[in-house]
């Protein structure tokens, strides 16, 4: 460790030089050392500060040969702890610090981008890397702290546009993320935030770019031609990100303060500049500015370090400087002040002179505003009540630190990123790191209470009545409510719901301050169809031959179906009109676009059968059984007059009866086929009989033997039978029978006699 301090003669010399060029603020300490190396008249270049966790401050600075780390917790007495040699002497040099590492590069040289560990501070430094294969001379640099990106302006491999590295992954080791070409060119300089950088193209002005995608720039604007333009060196944003600071490093040209809100449209806002030495001399240049605060701080080639209030944007006001060469009166060089570092958290700023090396200085009158500590303090954003499927979001309060590092129920979790989603109760914790130090937030307990079921049925419920049916749900809660259409209902209900409309119903179960909303559940109230109807009977309702007519209403939208009792298949009717010819219990179904109706038809006992006659033969006679009406037939064809219960054949064939029951069916008898013995005329046998008209007894005489002797109506009804014994002759008493005609039928042996009689 080497340490160079001025002696206490030479630092209060400085002082008395500087009566007249400072202005609210104080030195508090410098360091130099004699016999380093220059390069065209520069030693010393560019400076960068860091901080460690113990609060201790150092100061990283360029000279032409070397990087110099200097331990300034002390400000009076500034200590180098270690030096680090180029490749070469440089002229410039450039230094920025992400986490425990600074980067360095060189505008001579083979240095390319040089990494050192500063972890060991405040014992030592370590260069870990030097990565030259991608450049290796370069004339600044800038890191992205909230994205872990370092940006390379003004190399030699990409000379037109930046060169651009991740250092999240491996900050010891930077991964090349691209080379990007700008519309600008060549940038001598560049300020970048959250992926926007704000690049200096020299005498082409200023441009801003999107570089999220590294690959894929997109150009948001640009200030090409501005009051007192000159090469556009450097520039700062505003803390808001509304408003930069910019400087020309061209003698006699203002500091620029412009509106870059909308990028497409930058607007200068006021010019301002350093009056040390005016009005006799205002022929300084502004080399590097930086805001913190409502302070811009910048460093000025002969001017020191000057100090302006952003305040108010339309009129900046100078409140401060500190001239670190107050000898050099001569503004057409360059020459004092190259560089000024202005967050260190104790406030000091320190800075390089090109001749007389570090200054550690005070802004008496000005108190910055501290950075704040590092800290890994969680926000809870979350419902009032927690509950499964829900999601909280941890997010640490200081965003855009170095690392973040999750912790459930004391277990690492994959998330790195400064915010977490949770889903699942657990204690949580967050070790958050600025890239130096680190800090554990307190445990955050978080119970995800269960949810209430919300359950109804999953199946249509289709009604079809008078009285509005309700719908309820099986699921226990503390509130219900419910939804129609996905509108809440008003009324107050429990876990049960009287429907008054169709529409899509659904129940929200509440218990714990938990909800559940539940499936939906269609609810179809019909409207009921009407089944009027009326049957048409015929005069007879004979089975097998009439029909009773179903005749339906015409309904719009309502159609019918008709089934009967062991016959489970409907039949859908086509017509209005339906016949029905058999007995039964038949079932009518109205129905419409949701609803049907059944109706019974109780048609057991609609239809008669019709009673079959028989037919009783005794000899030639033939007789129905008992009905209404009668017509015999021959061979199927009708006998003339041939309509009493019995009937003489006197013809051989087939021989039926067709009557009509007491219910008025007609029925047909079985055929029944007959032989009929011969009929005899009276003079083929010499018959006699007498008298005729008869009053009371008949008497026959015939030639042969009378076997049998019979009276019968005209209708065909045996009335008496007298049996012959064989003789040739007998009598028949007709006393008892009314006045009328009747028909005597004699049986001989070889065939039988009809004949005629009046009775009187």
């Amino acid at each position: 460790m080497k340490r160079i301090t001025l002696t206490c003669f030479a630092l209060l010399s400085f002082f008395n030089i500087h009566a007249q060029g400072q202005l609210n603020m104080s030195l508090l300490g410098r360091w130099d050392e004699d016999g380093l190396p220059m390069s065209s008249f520069v030693k010393y270049n560019d400076i960068w500060g860091y901080a460690d966790c113990e609060g201790r401050e150092y100061a990283i600075m360029g000279s032409a040969r070397y990087t110099h780390f200097l331990d300034i917790t002390n400000p009076q007495e500034p200590i180098e702890v270690s030096r680090f040699s180029g490749s070469v002497n440089s002229i410039w040099r450039d230094f920025k610090t992400y986490g425990h590492y600074a980067y360095g590069v060189a505008d001579q040289g083979t240095d390319g981008l040089m990494v050192f560990d500063l972890g060991s501070l405040p014992d030592t430094v370590t260069q870990v890397n030097q990565l030259t294969g991608i450049f290796l001379t370069a004339h600044n640099i800038f890191i992205d702290q909230a994205q872990g990106r370092l940006y390379v302006a003004g190399s030699n491999s990409r000379g037109n546009g930046v060169i651009v590295f991740d250092l999240k992954a491996d900050p010891s080791n930077p991964a090349l993320l691209g080379s990007i070409p700008l519309p600008g060119g060549y940038i001598h300089d560049i300020y970048v935030r959250d992926n926007i950088a704000y690049c200096s193209h020299g005498n082409q002005g200023l441009a801003i770019y999107d570089l999220t995608d590294p690959n894929n720039l997109i150009p948001l604007g640009s200030l090409t031609s501005y009051p007192e333009q000159g090469y556009n060196h450097a520039s700062w944003l505003t803390e808001d990100g509304s408003k930069l600071v910019f400087a020309d490093e061209t003698h006699g040209r203002s500091l620029k303060l412009a509106d870059v809100s909308d990028p497409a449209n930058i607007t200068i806002l006021d010019l301002f500049k350093s009056s040390l030495l005016a009005p006799s001399a205002t022929n300084s240049i502004a080399h590097n500015p930086f805001v913190r605060g409502q302070y811009a701080i910048v460093s000025y080639y002969h001017d020191g370090v000057q100090i302006f209030d952003l305040s108010n944007p339309e009129d900046v006001q100078q409140v401060a400087y500190f001239d670190t060469y107050p000898g050099n009166q001569n503004y057409s060089g360059y020459e004092g002040c190259w560089g000024v570092y202005p967050f260190l958290p104790s406030g000091n700023i320190i800075a390089s002179d090109i001749t007389h090396g570090l200054f550690v200085l005070s802004a008496d009158s000005i108190a910055f505003e501290p950075p704040p500590a590092l800290s890994a303090g969680l926000e809870v954003t979350a419902p009032s009540a927690l509950c499964e499927g829900d999601t909280a979001l941890l997010s640490a309060v200081q965003q855009g630190l170095f690392s973040y590092h999750w912790y459930k129920d004391g277990a690492l979790l994959e998330e790195e990123d400064a915010t977490l989603t949770v889903t699942q109760s657990g204690a949580y914790t967050l070790i958050a790191s600025n890239g130096i130090c680190t800090d554990t937030s307190l445990a955050v307990e978080l119970q995800f209470a269960p949810l209430p079921e919300a359950i109804l049925a999953d199946s249509l419920l289709l009604f079809c009545g008078d009285v509005p049916p309700s719908i309820s749900t099986p699921s226990e809660g503390e509130t219900y409510t419910w939804y129609l259409n996905g509108q809440a209902l008003n009324q107050s209900a429990g876990p049960q719901l009287d429907v008054t409309e169709s529409g899509v119903y659904q129940v929200e179960v509440s218990a714990g301050g938990c909800s559940t909303i539940s499936n939906e559940l269609e609810v179809i109230l019909g409207i009921m169809p009407n089944p009027t109807y009326n049957l048409v009977y015929p005069s007879t309702l004979c089975l097998g031959s009439d029909t009773i007519s179903l005749v339906l209403p015409e309904e719009n939208g309502q159609f019918y179906a008709i089934s009967s009792e062991g016959s489970p298949a409907f039949d859908t009717l086509e017509s209005l009109i339906y016949p029905i010819t058999a007995n039964g219990l038949y079932h009518l179904f109205a129905f419409n676009e949701n609803c049907s109706l059944e109706v019974s038809l109780p048609l057991e006992d609609a239809f008669h059968e019709p009673l079959i006659p028989t037919i009783t033969v005794e000899n030639n006679v033939l007789t129905a059984s008992e009905s209404s009406s009668y017509q015999w037939y021959l061979d199927g064809e009708p006998i003339f007059e041939a309509n009493e219960q019995s009937f003489l054949a006197l013809a051989s064939g087939s021989y039926s009866v067709e009557v009509v029951d007491l219910n008025g069916c007609n029925a047909v008898s079985a055929p029944v086929s007959l032989m009929v013995n011969a009929v005899l005329e009276a003079g083929q046998v010499g018959m006699q009989l007498y008298p005729n008209p008869v009053e009371g007894r008949l008497f026959i005489k015939v030639p042969s033997p009378i076997r049998e002797a019979r009276l019968l109506s005209l209708d065909g009804r045996l009335l008496l039978v007298a049996n012959g014994s064989q003789a040739s002759g007998m009598e028949i008493n007709t006393t008892a029978l009314p006045a009328g005609e009747y028909l005597v039928q004699v049986l001989l042996q070889d065939g039988v006699f009809n004949h005629l009689i009046i009775k009187e």
